[in-house]
């Protein structure tokens, strides 16, 4: 087989007049549909694994700089259990693992054992914080978060947040997120709101090979989120 795609790749090169490079060949990959179109995958989101075990991931949240650590460890957990099939039907068998990982991951969440740290989106300003629009986003309410406390960030800095109230189920309209900077020993994550987030990442790798998860009905009860009876999460460090 590997002088078969040398082969392709030198008449394509002859074809094309453009230089390939032979990366290596897969025991299989995966492509990953986008979450408007469930029929037609896109060529920049996929995930594999070359003969020699090596993994080949792309697009997906594992690879992404303000993907939360918390959800690339649980990517890559997964992806390595599922590395060890040499095809999709051995993949397919490892399916049972993939859940117990992804019930672990749940249980952390429930349990508040996740480092608040691992749990921090990051969003690269494109403007200083004090010129945004005051919106109703996730980012905005953050951002507002800083400029109250006199803290500002200038265009091209990071804002880091987390996550505590996301469905506003507090009265306070301002508690959907805090900047790392603001985190204290009594700040709560929003379990519900990572726990769907943590869906949506393991269903990246498990729908393209048929099992898609949904929520344990246990993880959909209400949790205590900031300003309503949280007492800090058991965690509270930033890495």
């Amino acid at each position: 087989m590997l002088d078969d795609c040398l082969e392709l790749k030198e008449l394509i090169e002859k074809e094309t007049g453009f230089a390939l490079t032979f990366e290596g060949i897969h025991k299989w990959i995966a492509f990953v549909h986008p979450k408007q179109n469930n029929i037609l995958p896109v060529p920049n989101r996929y995930f594999g694994v070359y003969e020699d075990g090596t993994l080949k991931i792309r697009g997906i949240e594992a690879r992404r700089h303000d993907t939360p650590l918390f959800f690339s460890k649980f990517q890559q957990e997964v992806l390595e259990i599922m590395s060890e099939g040499n095809n999709i039907k051995e993949v397919k068998a490892l399916l049972p693992k993939v859940v117990d990982i992804y019930h672990k991951y749940i249980q952390l969440l429930k349990e508040n054992k996740v480092p608040l740290g691992e749990l921090a989106f990051t969003k690269r300003l494109s403007k200083d914080s004090n010129n945004y629009q005051k919106r109703n986003t996730i980012e905005s309410n953050a951002l507002a978060k800083l400029n109250t406390e006199g803290k500002f960030l200038k265009a091209g800095k990071t804002l880091q947040y987390i996550i505590t109230d996301y469905y506003q189920k507090t009265k306070s309209k301002n508690n959907r997120a805090i900047p790392i900077d603001l985190v204290n020993e009594r700040t709560c994550y929003d379990v519900k709101r990572y726990t769907e987030l943590l869906t949506e990442a393991c269903n990246s790798l498990t729908e393209p090979v048929g099992l898609k998860m949904t929520i344990p009905v246990s993880s959909l009860q209400s949790y205590p989120v900031i300003g309503e009876g949280c007492d800090g999460c058991e965690s509270f460090r930033q890495s």
